[in-house]
């Protein structure tokens, strides 16, 4: 603009005054413009306003997805830490079935093993089962016993009930097993003293044989053995019926053997008195009569001393008492070996004395031989 006007110095004032008119002209155009854009203006207001709404809004929402992520945050932290628990929990509930499993194989009563314990016969042929049977119940019994089994499976009510079941098993099968060895022993000895030729008769002395007896009786010896792990207490009624059904059989043996033996010696002395050494009886009068009477009660002495002897120490054996063997394993009480008969390899004799198992021995022997003279 100061270039459109040549002037001097002197005309400052007219360029003065005319620059304030055309400074109020442009005023005059621009509030001339500013009316007629005032459409416009409302326009960018409103626009304005609706764009403050939408920032309000999308702050709203900004705020809204905010929380939510937060929440889906928290929410994803709970599912990973409720994984994290299930994952140990699905563990822990392996290894819970696993024990499960075992404790349920030890609640388990096979079908053949209940059926042998509660019915089954004793007869030689199935001995075998027998004893499976009873070392199952032994092994199962043990099995719910501390510190076989834990004490938390302990209080369990199944392993109370179980335990009650075995129990229960095992009072059955000791009252058959010794209701039958009762039998047996009875008959047994019966069958033998219902034959003659087991005994001496008029001209012919008989020396007792027991092998046959002892056999038989070896083929439950494994039968006691197991009772005795089972309830130790049955044994002493087996062992009074046992002692008593071979007492009956001894004495019959050494009555008729001492009948025959004196019937067989010609001695001047009353048959009544010679045997029983009565004070009041007559003496011998000759030195032959003499040498007769001690070759009887030498051959008597001979026969019958080995034979008590053996017995008792059969007995000691094959009822179970845990004393030391009565001779030398395989030998005789009369110095000679003996036959495997007397061997019934089933237990080791421990060389410390129990007390009790001493005195029940003492009184069974006293059951065996008693009114043996």
């Amino acid at each position: 603009m100061v270039h459109s006007y040549v002037m001097g110095i002197g005309e400052a004032e007219a360029f003065s005054e005319r620059l304030k008119r055309e400074l109020l002209a442009l005023e005059a155009a621009n509030v001339h413009a500013m009316l007629e854009s005032e459409t416009l203006v409302e326009e960018v207001l409103q626009g304005l306003e609706a764009a403050t709404h939408c920032v309000d809004d999308m702050d709203k929402w900004l705020g809204t997805f905010n929380v939510k992520l937060r929440r889906i945050r928290e929410d994803i932290e709970s599912i990973e830490t409720r994984n994290n628990k299930l994952e140990m929990q699905s563990v822990n509930n392996k290894a819970l079935i696993q024990e499960l499993d075992k404790l349920l194989e030890r609640l388990c009563v096979p079908s053949e093993y209940a059926t042998c314990l509660t019915g089954g016969k004793f007869d030689e042929a199935r001995m075998t089962q027998n004893i499976e049977a009873c070392e199952w119940l032994t092994g199962a019994l043990r099995g719910l016993e501390a510190p076989n089994l834990d004490s938390t499976y302990g209080n369990m009510r199944a392993v109370k009930e179980k335990r009650a079941e075995l129990e229960k098993l095992k009072a059955t099968f000791v009252r058959r097993a010794s209701g039958f060895l009762k039998k047996y022993f009875a008959n047994l000895v019966d069958s033998m003293m219902s034959d003659k030729n087991y005994f001496s008769q008029r001209g012919q002395l008989k020396q007792p044989d027991h092998a046959d007896l002892r056999y038989k009786c070896r083929i439950y010896a494994h039968l006691l053995l197991h009772l005795k792990s089972l309830e130790k207490n049955c044994l002493r009624p087996l062992r009074k019926a046992y002692c008593s059904s071979l007492n009956l059989l001894l004495r019959r043996e050494a009555r008729d053997f001492a009948n025959e033996l004196r019937a067989s010696t010609k001695v001047s002395i009353s048959p009544t008195t010679w045997l029983e050494g009565s004070p009041g009886g007559n003496q011998i009068g000759n030195s032959t009569d003499t040498s007769a009477l001690s070759d009887a009660y030498i051959k008597m002495l001979t026969i019958f001393i080995p034979l008590l002897v053996d017995e008792s120490s059969f007995l000691a054996h094959f009822m179970c008492f845990e004393v030391p063997a009565l001779v030398p394993p395989g030998v005789g009480a009369n110095g000679n070996k003996r036959g495997s008969n007397d061997d019934l390899g089933i237990m080791n004799m421990n060389s410390n004395d129990s007390k009790d198992d001493l005195q029940s021995l003492n009184e069974s022997l006293q059951d065996l031989l008693d009114g043996i003279h």
